[in-house]
C-alpha cells in the first residue's frame, strides 16, 4: 500500500502535468483574442494607410491621365521633380518652417511648463486656462491674417504707434514670413498643457529626495523632470515633425506661398501641381516627402529611446558600454 505522502505527490505531479498541457492552450487562446482585438486596427491601417501609399507609388509610375488611357512611364515623374528647382525651394522652405515650428511651439512650451510648475497652485491653474485658447486652426489663421495686415492690422498699429518703429512688412517680407506663420502656434496650440500634466504625474518624493541630496533647481530639472518627460517629449517631437512637414492651410490662407515662394511648402507646391492636373508629378513629390519624413523618424527612433531609465538609444548604449555613462 502506498503511503499518504506518496499518493499526494502523485496527485500533485498529475496536476502539474495538466497545467502544463493547458498552458499552451490558454496562451494560444489569449493570442487569438489579442489578434481579434487588433484586427480592426490592422484593417483600418491597411485600408487607409498602406493601400493609399502603394496606390500613390503606382500612380507616380504612370502618366495619371484623368481621362484617356493610362500609360506606364517609369521614373520620369521622379526625375522631373528631382530636376525642378521649385521642389528644392519648397523643401528648403519646409525645413525652415519645421525648424522654427519645433523651436517655438515645441521647445519653448517645455521650458514654460517647467517654470509654471514652480508657481503657486492657483496662479498655475489660471496660467493653464489662459495658455490654451480653444480656437480652431483655420479660425486662428484667418484671425492672424488680419492682425498681420500692413495697412490696418493690430500688429502694425502696435509697431508704429506704441513701439514707434518703422512700418513692418510682416507677411510681405521673404525673411520674416515663416516666423510670423509659426508665431500663432505659441498662443493657440497647447502642448504645454500636456507637459504640465506629465510634470504633475511625477511623484513629489523624487524632488524631495533630490533636495535632501543637495540638488538645486536646475539639477532637479535635468535629472528628474526632463527624463520623466522623455516619453511625452519623444511622441510630441515626432508629431511636431510630421505636422510641420505637411503644413499647408496656414500658407494657403495667409500668403498663398508668397512672397516670391518664400512660404511655399512642399504640400502647397504639391497642391499647385494638382491644380494644373499634373497628378503623376504631384504624387511623385508626395512620395519624396514621405521618404524624407520616414527617414527622419527612423533615425530618431534608432538613436533615441522613450524609456526614461534607459540609455539614449544606440548612442547611449555605446557610451555606457565604453564607460562613458554616468555612474
Amino acid at each position: 500500500m502506498a503511503s499518504e505522502s506518496e499518493v499526494r505527490a502523485v496527485q500533485e505531479s498529475v496536476a502539474v502535468g495538466r497545467t502544463a498541457v493547458a498552458a499552451p492552450r490558454l496562451s494560444g487562446r489569449r493570442r487569438l483574442e489579442s489578434w481579434l482585438f487588433l484586427l480592426p486596427a490592422v484593417l483600418f491601417q491597411l485600408n487607409w494607410g498602406w493601400y493609399p501609399l502603394l496606390a500613390a507609388f503606382a500612380i507616380s509610375l504612370t502618366n495619371a491621365q484623368f481621362r484617356g488611357p493610362v500609360q506606364f512611364i517609369g521614373l520620369d515623374s521622379y526625375v522631373r521633380m528631382w530636376d525642378d528647382p521649385l521642389v528644392a525651394q519648397a523643401f528648403k522652405v519646409t525645413a525652415i518652417y519645421a525648424g522654427l515650428s519645433i523651436v517655438l511651439t515645441f521647445l519653448v512650451p517645455i521650458i514654460v511648463a517647467i517654470l509654471l510648475m514652480e508657481m503657486p497652485r492657483r496662479a498655475m491653474r489660471w496660467m493653464m486656462i489662459l495658455w490654451f485658447l480653444p480656437l480652431s486652426s483655420i479660425a486662428s489663421t484667418m484671425l492672424f491674417r488680419y492682425l498681420y495686415n500692413a495697412q490696418y492690422g493690430l500688429f502694425e498699429w502696435v509697431a508704429t504707434q506704441v513701439l514707434h518703429l518703422p512700418p513692418q512688412p510682416f507677411l510681405n517680407s521673404s525673411t520674416q514670413v515663416n516666423f510670423w506663420l509659426v508665431f500663432p502656434g505659441l498662443l493657440f496650440f497647447g502642448p504645454g498643457l500636456i507637459y504640465m500634466a506629465t510634470l504633475q504625474g511625477i511623484p513629489q518624493s523624487y524632488y524631495e529626495a533630490a533636495e535632501v541630496e543637495g540638488a538645486g533647481f536646475w539639477r532637479k530639472i535635468w535629472t528628474i523632470s526632463l527624463p520623466r518627460m522623455r516619453p511625452i517629449i519623444s511622441m510630441m517631437l515626432i508629431f511636431a515633425l510630421i505636422d510641420s512637414s505637411q503644413s499647408f492651410e496656414q500658407q494657403q490662407i495667409m500668403t498663398g506661398g508668397g512672397p516670391g515662394g518664400a512660404s511655399r511648402t512642399v504640400v502647397l507646391y504639391l497642391y499647385d501641381l494638382l491644380q494644373y492636373l499634373r497628378y503623376n508629378d504631384a504624387t511623385a513629390l508626395g512620395v519624396y516627402l514621405f521618404l524624407v519624413v520616414m527617414a527622419l523618424v527612423v533615425i530618431y527612433r534608432v538613436f533615441f529611446t522613450d524609456d526614461p531609465d534607459a540609455p539614449q538609444g544606440r548612442l547611449g548604449k555605446l557610451r555606457s558600454r565604453h564607460g562613458g555613462g554616468e555612474s
